[in-house]
C-alpha cells in the first residue's frame, strides 16, 4: 500500500504524531483554534492535518516545514498574512528560522474531515 502521507513511515520510525498546535484556544462544532508559539529555533512535533485550516500570522514568520519524507519547505508569514489549507498533506513538523518569535493562530474547519486512505 502508497503511504501517501507518511502515517506508515511515522509508525515505522517510532515518531508518534503531536498536536497541530500547543495550546487550544477556542473550541466548539464548528472550529478548533490553535495557538503556535515558538521561539527562535523551536520547532513543533510532526504531526497531521484531519481538516481544512486557516493560519493567521501575529508576528515573525519565517519558517521551514519538514515533511516525514524529507522535503524542506520554507515559508514566510509576514504578520497579518492569512494561507488556507484545502487538502490533505503529508505528516511534517514546523521549526521556526527567524530570529524572533513565531505566532500564530491556526484554525481547524471540523466540518470536514480528511482520511489518509488512498483510492484506487
Amino acid at each position: 500500500m502508497f503511504d501517501k502521507f507518511g502515517i506508515a513511515e511515522a509508525a515505522k520510525r517510532g515518531i508518534k504524531l503531536g498536536e497541530v498546535g500547543q495550546r487550544i484556544v477556542l473550541e466548539n462544532e464548528h472550529v478548533r483554534i490553535w495557538e503556535i508559539n515558538l521561539d527562535p529555533g523551536e520547532t513543533i512535533d510532526f504531526h497531521i492535518h484531519y481538516h481544512p485550516y486557516v493560519v493567521i500570522s501575529l508576528g515573525g514568520g519565517e519558517n521551514e516545514i519538514e515533511t516525514i519524507f524529507g522535503d524542506r519547505i520554507k515559508t514566510v508569514e509576514e504578520l497579518g498574512s492569512t494561507v488556507f489549507i484545502n487538502e490533505m498533506r503529508a505528516v511534517h513538523r514546523l521549526t521556526n528560522r527567524a530570529g524572533i518569535r513565531y505566532l500564530s493562530r491556526l484554525i481547524e474547519l471540523k466540518d470536514v474531515r480528511w482520511t489518509t486512505e488512498v483510492k484506487d
